[in-house]
């Protein structure tokens, strides 16, 4: 990086000594310009700071950078942050409270944010990559072995889930809707001190068992990592979260979005309808664009407000779920967000994405926290315990599913 700017100093001086006029009073005269110039180009090549960082080429990709002297400056590409969250487990106190700040500005904002120079180790990710997609290429008849959702087993494959059922329950809305226009395989935690039952993972692909589990444990960390961050925004002791998800209600979902080149949707059938997600937070691994937010507000008006959320390779998209959002006393955002129909334009459109939905003690007691109650102290939420508050939630979206209502859902994805 050094050499470069030393190379178009050079260039520039040479230019000037080669002019008309004297050298000196031209070199004195185009001072601003060089340095100005000079300026830009730091911040262009500024990334290369951070090559590496995480295993990753996050910060060539995000142009979100920080160093010892300078303090993190999320990129905002189209209303939504890109931050370089590193500094969270670095020793730098000052860029570690300017990002905390960055990600609380998001929180509070918007819900979503897009992070990189996270830490995740590149081969994990390719690893349960690769053999999802190995998944979601087995035949229907293979995956419908691992279809028995209930609500005793609440993961597992299923093609019938219709999420924006879950904002007409909200509203007290019976509204008639396709499902979603995707297949999605899930599991939950790898703990039975969670209460939950133990998972159950596919033989095939062979090694998928063993990437899931690698994959999860790696956002298990990354989750801790952010939720400490909240907890210090949110004027609380850094490990405040800690003993709400000792044995937490985490689930890994993988969702298959087919091509549609052939088979198109139906009327009003979209890869993924409006909704919220429920818990604390998600961590999302996105396969390309077609993720899109908006304020949670009424939908039935223009689409000019959906905002696109930026593809950045390397990077996980992060957004607040409707407990943290209740949590925080509507502080924080529980952002709206669907995943739209592809181009019409004759080319594959397979999509594929890994959601890690994070979930806290299932017997934890959410309550506004102290910080986000008005000045007089009171909340716009009572207490309520989180399993019963993260069940009836996922059952409205899956309702269809579990009563085995799928008319309507496509035979072959």
């Amino acid at each position: 990086r050094m050499c470069v700017f030393t190379l178009l100093v050079i260039i520039a001086l040479l230019a000037m000594v080669g002019a008309n006029d004297d050298p000196i009073s031209r070199a004195l005269k185009n001072y601003k310009e060089l340095t100005d110039t000079m300026s830009e180009l730091r911040t262009k090549f500024a990334p290369l700071r951070n090559w590496g960082k995480g295993g990753s080429n996050d910060a060539i990709t995000t142009t979100t950078t920080t160093t010892s002297n300078e303090l993190p400056d999320p990129a905002v590409r189209e209303g939504i942050p890109v931050i370089d969250i590193s500094p969270l487990t670095g020793s730098d106190a000052d860029l570690k409270a300017a990002t905390i700040k960055a990600i609380a500005t998001a929180c509070k904002e918007i819900g979503f944010m897009v992070v990189t120079g996270h830490g995740v180790n590149r081969e994990v990710v390719e690893g349960m990559w690769e053999v999802t997609t190995e998944f979601f290429d087995l035949s229907l008849e293979e995956k419908m072995k691992y279809a028995d959702m209930s609500e005793e087993y609440p993961y597992g494959y299923e093609k019938g889930e219709v999420l924006s059922a879950g904002k007409d329950k909200e509203k007290g809305e019976t509204v008639e809707r396709q499902p979603d226009y995707k297949e999605t395989f899930t599991i939950g935690p790898d703990n039975l001190e969670s209460g939950m039952p133990a998972r159950i993972l596919p033989d095939d692909p062979p090694t998928m068992a063993a990437k899931y589990t690698e994959y999860y444990a790696a956002m298990e960390g990354l989750a801790s990592t952010l939720l400490k961050a909240f907890a210090v925004a949110l004027e609380l002791e850094e490990n405040w979260f800690e003993d709400k998800i000792d044995h937490h209600l985490c689930a890994l979902r993988a969702l298959n979005y087919p091509s549609q080149v052939g088979n198109p949707p139906k009327p009003g059938q979209t890869r993924a309808g409006a909704h919220t997600d429920y818990g604390s937070l998600t961590i999302l691994k996105s396969g390309g664009p077609g993720l899109e937010v908006r304020k949670d507000v009424d939908t039935s008006g223009s689409d000019a407000t959906w905002v696109p959320v930026p593809h950045v390779p390397d990077a996980f998209v992060i957004n607040l779920g409707d407990l943290m959002k209740r949590w925080t006393n509507d502080r924080w955002s529980s952002t709206l967000h669907r995943v739209v129909n592809p181009p019409s334009d004759g080319k594959d459109n397979r999509r594929q994405s890994v959601a890690f939905f994070h979930n806290v003690n299932g017997d934890a007691v959410v309550e506004t926290i102290d910080s986000c109650r008005d000045e007089a102290g009171g909340s716009n939420y009572d207490p309520i315990v989180a399993k019963e508050f993260l069940m009836m939630k996922h059952l409205a979206s899956v309702k269809n599913v579990i009563e085995g209502e799928t008319e309507g859902v496509k035979e072959e994805l």
